[in-house]
């Protein structure tokens, strides 16, 4: 079995605040999209909200779906990723930001297939950058380190993974082969940004 989880409890600072899950895209939301597209290679989608008023404003979209809630504040999105993690049943996890539109089924696919046996299947860009919120990781390792390094207060993204033993790094030109403008790892961040939700 494989779960993905979308993390969509980010606060979007740098938007105005603006709620990014229910961004429209076409005649869908971002996080419809998103959840549409990951439907059609995991067996389980997770929703992770920062509280309980989020997860009203998108109740109409998430209905059918597991949504988790953060249990831990001010820590980003390890929170999210933690409860996320908790609830999943597959073995492995696709994590990824509900900003980020135009995820690529078959990349997904890959990241699956390359963590088999491993602990994380992480895409890695030429300067050595890696993509950790388009990442697969096995659901139990990951869990344990990520309540591990919010205890530390190691509130950034890859703390956990580099506690982590056994990780394959995904180079960009595999990913490439079969998506050539990498435009899976494409996301919204600011106003700007909002551009490229006009080009599918």
């Amino acid at each position: 079995m494989r779960s993905a989880l979308i993390l969509v409890g980010g606060r979007s600072r740098r938007m105005g605040f603006r709620e990014k899950a229910l961004l429209p895209i076409g005649d869908k939301t971002i996080l419809e999209y998103v959840m549409d597209t990951l439907d059609g290679v995991v067996d389980e989608i997770i929703i992770s909200v920062r509280d309980t008023q989020q997860q009203e404003l998108l109740k109409d979209y998430t209905q059918g779906y597991d949504v988790v809630l953060d249990k831990y504040q001010d820590v980003g999105p390890l929170s999210g990723i933690l409860e996320g993690l908790r609830a999943a049943n597959g073995e492995y996890v696709f994590v990824a930001a509900c900003d980020m539109p135009f995820i690529n089924n078959d990349v997904v696919e890959l990241l699956f297939k390359r963590a088999e046996g491993h602990d994380a299947a992480i895409p890695v860009w030429e300067n050595e950058n890696l993509e950790p919120m388009h990442a697969v990781y096995r659901t139990r390792p990951m869990a344990v380190e990520t309540k591990k390094a919010i205890l530390r207060n190691e509130k950034f993204v890859l703390a956990p993974v580099f506690k982590m033993q056994d990780l394959v790094f995904v180079n960009m030109d595999e990913i490439r082969e079969l998506d050539p403008d990498l435009k899976t790892f494409a996301n919204i961040n600011t106003s700007d940004d909002m551009k490229i939700l006009q080009y599918d």
